[in-house]
């Protein structure tokens, strides 16, 4: 399963110039990296409280329910992929790893981390000024 975050401009930019449509290109190119490198650092190195443990000689520490997850390998942090719409006026980041919805959203046995959601919260101040940044050149 796939989790993603969509980044769009408002349709208010659908009418101005080629200069405004590029910086608005850049900022939406921008927000989606932002939100990438987000998840990708808290998934790689983000704190992390949840129970150690051992595997062969290694000690892991689990993330906690509510925390970005913890990582094994890397394979969910370089799984999240970006990809900016024909165009450029919008874009997708998603995570493709085949278990990022059950660490998103959980499951009957184990509670949430999400790691989708959180990085595009914490982006949107940095997405939004990027949109009020806009001017003629």
């Amino acid at each position: 399963m796939r989790v993603s975050v969509d980044v769009k401009h408002k349709p208010k930019f659908d009418k101005v110039s080629a200069q405004y449509r590029q910086q608005a290109k850049d900022a939406v190119s921008a927000g989606c990296f932002r939100i990438q490198g987000i998840a990708r650092t808290e998934i790689l190195s983000g704190t992390k409280t949840g129970r150690i443990y051992k595997r062969g000689s290694e000690s892991h520490q689990a993330s906690a329910a509510g925390e970005y997850p913890a990582s094994d390998f890397g394979n969910l942090a370089n799984n999240i992929n970006v990809q900016i719409k024909a165009g450029g006026l919008s874009g997708t980041v998603e995570s493709k790893a085949n278990y990022s919805s059950m660490l998103e959203y959980g499951t009957s046995k184990m509670a949430a981390r999400p790691f989708m959601q959180p990085s595009a919260e914490r982006a949107r101040p940095f997405i939004r000024q990027k949109f009020r940044d806009l001017k003629a050149k």
